[in-house]
């Protein structure tokens, strides 16, 4: 077991997340191999600058990137206000959010696989819209359905846009900067959970190696995100 921070180490603020492993594997059916094709993973030119934090780059090539290689958050910040649905629609995602804290064992706690088309979000950080990164978990794909509501996380790119709804009736809309895939030895915990002055968000699955002995997958697959303001969510 890796030797990670937990929420409140001096060493990185909040959590870094090795248990957010236990929520979003996917367990064999009897130890069999996938019943469907594995999860996509990001090509090496959806990273991005953007996965720092603050100022993140959006490739020119990606949809709805526009023509500029820059871009910053843009519109004031929002207060808080508890997220209740997130819609992708590069990806086909509309999925309910439920606010998580830590597990028992002090780690990010996820959904259940009874309900792996569920998102969580991490409700001891920020909201989504309110200054600094606010991260959202789902699973990948279970034994008993397939696919999981972040199946596709590995096929968004820099531009595409990503909708929060929140209790107070506002929708907080951010842009995709960078996606990538880590091991989960080495998971980002400062890229994910450190401070930023504006609003951010953090997408995370799991992904990459599967394990057919150990039934779990051996990455993560993070897509960051940068705030664009308040606007309607497609219908």
């Amino acid at each position: 077991m890796p030797d990670t921070a937990r929420p409140g180490s001096s060493r990185l603020g909040i959590a870094c997340v090795w248990l957010i492993g236990a929520g979003l594997l996917v367990i064999g059916l009897n130890a069999e191999l996938h019943r469907w094709t594995p999860p996509p993973v990001p090509p090496s030119s959806a990273a991005g600058a953007g996965a720092a934090g603050a100022g993140a780059a959006v490739s020119a090539g990606g949809r709805g990137a526009g023509t500029t290689a820059q871009r910053h958050a843009t519109g004031a910040p929002m207060g808080r206000s508890l997220p209740v649905s997130v819609t992708i629609p590069a990806i086909s995602v509309r999925a309910r959010i439920i606010p998580l804290g830590l597990d028992p064992g002090g780690g990010v706690a996820v959904p259940s696989l009874s309900t792996p088309f569920l998102t969580s979000w991490y409700d001891r950080g920020p909201a989504p819209g309110q200054a600094g990164p606010a991260v959202l978990f789902g699973h990948v794909d279970s034994a008993k359905v397939g696919p999981a509501v972040f199946y596709r996380l590995g096929d968004l790119r820099p531009g595409d846009l990503v909708y929060v709804t929140r209790s107070d009736r506002r929708t907080a809309v951010f842009k995709v900067s960078a996606v990538e895939m880590y091991s989960e030895q080495r998971f980002p915990a400062r890229k994910v959970y450190g401070f930023t002055p504006h609003p951010t968000l953090r997408l995370i699955t799991c992904g990459g190696t599967y394990d057919n002995g150990t039934h779990l997958y051996l990455d993560r697959i993070i897509a960051f995100a940068v705030y664009e303001g308040q606007k309607r969510a497609p219908a």
